[in-house]
């Protein structure tokens, strides 16, 4: 028997490409049991929820709005579930108005240049699940405050799961070696 070599090819490639646009038609296919729901594509980067979440907070505050209370809802977006439950019994426990500082700006004072000031934000670490964000209130010069945010991903969505001071990097000197 003698196949032709040149009309074997094309009819192959034409049954591929029928397949393929039938597979087309037929949508998606349905994600495994236990996929992520969102895709790796989809999922936005940890600083950049972070800078979102501290224009946002930084907003509500200078609007004298508490967004513990007053935007519940839309905080929840922004923080893990077991912190905001930590902070709903922080605020219980002690009161509205006899908190020793704001968490999320960990400062017992907020200063005027950080409400109105640019927000930075820089990953630091990041690992499947975790990352550690960097985020930088710059009001005017010797206003600026830096924040270490440890994030998780929270169903496709990264949510800040601690709030801690950012550490001053001092050069330290040895006892051996003057400084001048």
């Amino acid at each position: 028997m003698l196949i032709h070599k040149g009309n074997f090819l094309k009819r192959k490639s034409a049954g591929l490409l029928l397949a393929a646009a039938l597979a087309g038609l037929a949508g998606p296919l349905p994600a495994a049991p236990g996929a992520a729901h969102a895709p790796a594509a989809a999922v936005r980067a940890p600083e950049a929820v972070a800078a979102e979440f501290y224009g946002w907070y930084l907003e509500a505050l200078d609007a004298d709005q508490d967004p513990l209370s007053d935007r519940y809802e839309r905080l929840n977006t922004y923080v893990a579930k077991p912190l905001v439950e930590q902070l709903l019994r922080r605020l219980q426990a002690t009161g509205a108005g006899r908190t020793a500082g704001d968490y999320f700006l960990q400062s017992a004072r907020i200063r005027g240049a950080w409400l109105r000031g640019r927000v930075q934000a820089v990953t630091l670490r990041r690992q499947a699940r975790s990352a550690d964000v960097l985020v930088t209130l710059d009001g005017d010069g010797d206003a600026k405050h830096e924040l270490v945010l440890a994030m998780v991903l929270d169903n496709g969505t990264w949510k800040i799961r601690q709030v801690s001071r950012a550490a001053l990097d001092l050069p330290e000197s040895s006892p051996g070696r003057s400084i001048i």
